[in-house]
């Protein structure tokens, strides 16, 4: 009897060592099921169990004991070799026994198999289709971030292992995608991105990653750093064009304001500092030069560090100066320059707002001062009895338990402390913290506490939610993201670089240009 050779799941020398010696002492407590393919003459794993007859075979390699030879099996028919595959797929994904990585390499391989049997090519979509149809079902979303990640991310080689969803959805796709975006513009291709500008910086960090022998010594060094492999991205991105970082900078901001700028226009931006817009030349003043500080006004940036508070305005700062309400804040994304008592009166609002949402929603006392995020609050969970199951299994009980679940998942949301950037502006100490410290944590967590996320292709629930007529919900929520928005109008450097480092929703649906 043999292990399955093509096991999704890499398994580590600690993970063995511990199997042998709950082997030694207990034997295999858990039957293992076997299979044997057509023409062989010996079995093979046929879900789960790779582990343990490994273990198991190194204990009788070691002892020559026959106890350690000899186990009773449970065998099946040989399914075929994508099924058999799916079957491993299915073990260890129920177990959280696979990583991002090893995941994504065995779907694809699944995707593979299925098309050799069915000799056609099968699109994503097609591929999540008959995954649900065997009973294995994943979004054709996650399966295009498994194809990203495989065909793209390879070369970090044993760094892989410590990719997760989180990072790469959040911000090295995001990265990449605006790379893409600009070298396409100046006439490169996405194939001489990879090879002069991504495949060296993901090869440069697998290189310093600790080898094999040091991992177990020094655990603390196997984490990935995304934000030194973006930098890397950008650095050698600036080199193979031929410009400095601070050209690259400005040849994305053009970019990204300008979507159908030309190559030659790009270049200028990169070679000069200041770029005259079509309004100075027809003696205007140029768009991007702020306007000077006027006494009583307040610059959206200088909005205090802590939570959403704001500077007083001066003595001399008339509210009669102010729209009438916040509902009449429309001043352009582009604006510098915001009215104190406007800031004052968008930040009030939105807390109030903000507020109201949450106690109307039993959540009362969740919501928590969190200045490094762009709204300045975080929500922690209402944590449940230890009689009560799970916020999403509450919202099957009455409307209460239904609003509860919405709303956590909704502020969770808006505050973007479920982003790779949102974790490490997440106060240390909140409970929130301890519970998203690292994916498998977090998955066992939403199992047993807060529910599934309403998130990716769960959209269909959140906008059911709000705008069914039947569930006020929708109502309060609309409320609260009105107040949202006129606070990022009021306060827009909340919400990018340096300030803030995530895309917004409108640059996450152009992150997958090339992808």
């Amino acid at each position: 009897m043999v292990v399955y050779e093509r096991n999704p799941r890499r398994v580590s020398n600690e993970r063995i060592v511990e199997l042998k010696e709950s082997i030694r002492a207990n034997g295999i407590e858990q039957i293992v099921t076997v299979t044997r393919r057509p023409g062989e003459t010996r079995y093979v794993v046929a879900k789960g169990g790779n582990s343990r007859v490994t273990a198991a075979t190194a204990l009788y390699d070691e002892t020559g004991d026959e106890r350690f030879l000899y186990y009773d099996f449970v065998c099946v028919p040989y399914p075929g070799e994508a099924r058999l595959l799916a079957a491993h797929l299915r073990e260890n994904d129920q177990r959280s026994d696979l990583c991002f990585w090893d995941k994504a390499n065995g779907y694809l391989a699944l995707k593979a198999d299925m098309e050799k049997e069915q000799g056609t090519t099968l699109s994503l979509r097609e591929f999540s289709r008959l995954l649900e149809e065997e009973g294995t079902p994943v979004s054709h979303v996650l399966l295009s971030l498994f194809q990203f990640a495989v065909d793209r991310l390879s070369a970090l080689g044993p760094a892989t292992e410590y990719l997760s969803r989180r990072v790469l959805v959040d911000m090295i796709q995001p990265a990449m995608g605006a790379l893409i975006r600009l070298t396409r513009r100046l006439g490169f291709d996405d194939a001489w991105l990879q090879h002069h500008v991504i495949d060296p910086a993901l090869l440069q960090v697998a290189a310093d990653f600790p080898p094999e022998t040091m991992q177990d010594h020094h655990p603390a060094a196997l984490a990935l750093d995304a934000g030194n492999l973006i930098r890397g991205f950008r650095s050698r991105c600036a080199v193979a064009l031929g410009v400095s970082m601070e050209g690259l900078d400005r040849m994305s901001h053009l970019l990204e304001h300008a979507p159908d700028v030309g190559a030659d226009e790009l270049r200028h931006a990169a070679e000069h500092p200041a770029i005259e817009s079509s309004v100075e030349a027809e003696g205007g003043k140029p768009e991007s030069v702020s306007s000077p500080h006027i006494p009583g006004e307040t610059r959206a940036g200088d909005i205090a560090g802590h939570g959403i508070a704001v500077r007083e305005r001066e003595p001399h700062a008339s509210l009669n100066d102010d729209p009438p309400a916040t509902e009449s804040i429309n001043w352009p994304a582009s604006s510098t320059v915001v009215p104190a008592a406007s800031v004052e009166l968008a930040a009030a609002a939105f807390r109030d707002a903000l507020n109201a949402f949450a106690d109307t929603c039993g959540l009362e006392g969740c919501v928590r001062d969190a200045p490094g995020l762009p709204y300045g609050f975080m929500v922690e969970p209402p944590l449940p009895e230890p009689s009560q199951p799970s916020l999403d299994d509450q919202a099957r009980l009455n409307a209460d338990g239904l609003n509860r679940y919405l709303g956590w998942w909704w502020l969770v949301s808006l505050s973007r402390q479920n982003t790779a950037s949102g974790l490490d502006h997440v106060p240390k100490q909140s409970v929130y913290a301890r519970m998203a410290r690292d994916e498998d944590y977090w998955a066992r967590i939403c199992d047993s506490c807060v529910g599934e996320p309403l998130l990716g292709d769960r959209m269909d629930v959140m906008f059911a939610a709000m705008l069914n007529p039947d569930r006020p919900i929708g109502l309060w929520w609309s409320e609260l993201v009105h107040a949202a928005r006129a606070f990022r109008v009021a306060c827009p450097e909340r919400f990018r670089p340096p300030r803030w480092n995530e895309l917004d929703a409108v640059e996450r649906l152009l992150r997958g240009e090339g992808a």
